[in-house]
């Protein structure tokens, strides 16, 4: 029989075995904190957290497939060896009832101990195998050779309770045997040998082989599999890295499929898209501004230049300077609202709010208008009646909410023939009020709807009515910060309607009470 060549405990798993995934101490173990291919590994130079995605990938994929290739040799060699274990047994158990029949064949002669006919200093040779036999008094009545240990007597007492029991005695594995003869005696068969097998050994190498070799080959197909996998993200870092400020209407090659990749690329070209749109924003504001504040400027230098150029009379003065008045005021509201539009989009989580009755503010606002300009008409119109009058209290800032009724409203009447507007102000009893402001100017045709509230936008049809540009622009923004919802209801030749929806009271999550 071929033996196993250093090869113990072998019966079950080991788990101290070198080849043992569930080894702690193996080198190969996945979960080892010292496996060069543990990516948790602090003092792992290749650490997932400084490596590249696509070296990232490649190391996962090779530690899933490594483990699972693992587990599967394992479970390999560890059935090859229980198998090849139990055919070693098989040949111990012929050879010791082989033996058992050969010696206790005469069932009427008795056996007697086995005596020492050696002395106990001589030197023992070295055996690989003996098959010894002990009667019910566990004394030894014959062995192949007398140098052998005696089983200790556990292993008698296993024997007795299930006929057969496999243990370990120095450095050899062995088979106890229950027997009964004809004669109805009782002994018990040792059969020991050295367990050596040249097959396991090879099966062993070749299987570390194949563990190299399977890493190996996953190691070059997932280097290869995650670079074609991140090939479209590498073209894409390189067509952003292209893209610069002088050329923002430049856009990613957008792929055919409609995968992750596809989306993240669609996603990355409307980004552009809104990035461009306010670097045009941004231009034509700051041409916008510059125009504003030079046009008022220049025009009263040239006032002033042509009043002093000579001596004029008291009439001639009081009419420059009341036109440098109108141009300074010009200039007074482009500043106003400037200073309003800045103050709304940079310092907007520090603005106050508190209760604010809408249709005192409408009022008051109506007022103030008519005061600047005595030729304006604004009818106000109040619908519904409410059961208490916190109901008609919104949570706001005053100040800013008037300024956007004043905007409404003021343009409304300058743009209008008869310099006159509606207000309409509907009261819902559950909250939710309605204000609308209605004029009967030229009307904003739909490609000016989606521009009348960018700073200093003006329709090209209204660019003789003398105005700032801000105003729609500061409605939008204050309305936006109060989350009022605006529309507007524009037919060219009919008027413009702009509608305010309030949010209801309640849902401020404030006690208007």
């Amino acid at each position: 029989m071929n033996g196993f060549n250093g090869f113990n405990g072998l019966s079950g798993f080991n788990k101290n075995h070198p080849l043992n995934p569930l080894n702690p101490l193996n080198p190969l173990n996945p979960l080892n904190p010292l496996n060069p291919l543990n990516p948790l590994n602090p003092l792992n130079p290749l650490n997932l957290s400084k490596m590249q995605i696509r070296t990232k990938l490649t190391l996962q994929f090779i530690t899933i497939v490594a483990g699972i290739l693992l587990l599967s040799l394992f479970f390999i060699y560890t059935k090859f060896r229980q198998i090849t274990e139990d055919e070693f047994y098989n040949h111990l158990r012929s050879k010791a009832l082989m033996t058992a029949e050969m010696v206790l064949h005469d069932t009427t002669s008795i056996l007697v101990p086995v005596e020492e006919t050696r002395p106990v200093s001589e030197s023992r040779l070295p055996f690989s195998e003996n098959i010894a036999i002990y009667d019910y008094r566990l004394r030894r009545l014959f062995s192949f050779n007398h140098h052998a240990n005696v089983p200790a007597t556990n292993v008698f007492q296993h024997v007795r309770g299930s006929t057969e029991y496999r243990f370990q005695q120095d450095g050899r594995h062995a088979l106890a045997l229950l027997h009964r003869t004809r004669g109805g005696h009782e002994y018990v068969i040792v059969a020991e040998a050295t367990f050596n097998s040249e097959e396991l050994a090879q099966l062993r190498n070749i299987l570390i082989l194949a563990f190299f070799l399977g890493v190996g080959i996953v190691a070059v197909g997932g280097w290869a599999f995650a670079g074609q996998a991140l090939a479209p993200v590498s073209r894409i870092v390189q067509q952003v890295d292209n893209i610069h400020p002088t050329h923002l209407q430049s856009r990613l090659d957008t792929p055919e499929s409609r995968d992750e990749i596809g989306r993240l690329v669609a996603t990355f070209n409307r980004l552009l898209d809104r990035i461009e749109l306010a670097f045009r924003m941004q231009k034509n504001f700051i041409s916008n501004v510059s125009h504003e504040l030079k046009n008022p400027l220049s025009v009263i230098t040239a006032q002033l230049e042509v009043a002093l150029g000579k001596k004029r009379t008291a009439e001639e003065y009081q009419e420059t300077l009341g036109s440098i008045l109108e141009d300074t005021r010009h200039l007074n509201d482009v500043s106003e609202n400037l200073l309003q539009l800045a103050k709304v989009h940079s310092d907007g989580a520090a603005i106050a709010f508190q209760p604010v009755r809408l249709d005192e503010a409408l009022l008051h606002t109506r007022d103030a208008i008519l005061r600047r300009h005595p030729d304006y008409h604004i009818v106000f119109d109040m619908e519904g009646s409410p059961e208490h009058e916190e109901h008609l209290c919104v949570l706001a800032n005053e100040q800013l909410l008037n300024l956007a009724f004043l905007n409404l409203m003021d343009n409304g009447c300058k743009y209008s023939p008869d310099h006159r507007v509606r207000v309409r102000f509907v009261v819902k009893p559950e909250g939710g009020h309605q204000v609308e402001i209605a004029d009967s100017g030229p009307g904003i045709s739909p490609e000016d709807q989606q521009m009348i509230f960018q700073p200093f936008y003006r329709s090209a049809g209204v660019r003789h009515v003398k105005g700032t540009g801000i105003g729609l622009s500061l409605v939008d923004s204050i309305l936006k910060l109060h989350q009022i919802g605006l529309e507007v209801l524009s037919r060219e030749g009919r008027g413009t309607v702009f509608r305010m929806n309030f949010r209801p009271a309640i849902s401020n999550g404030v006690n208007l009470t």
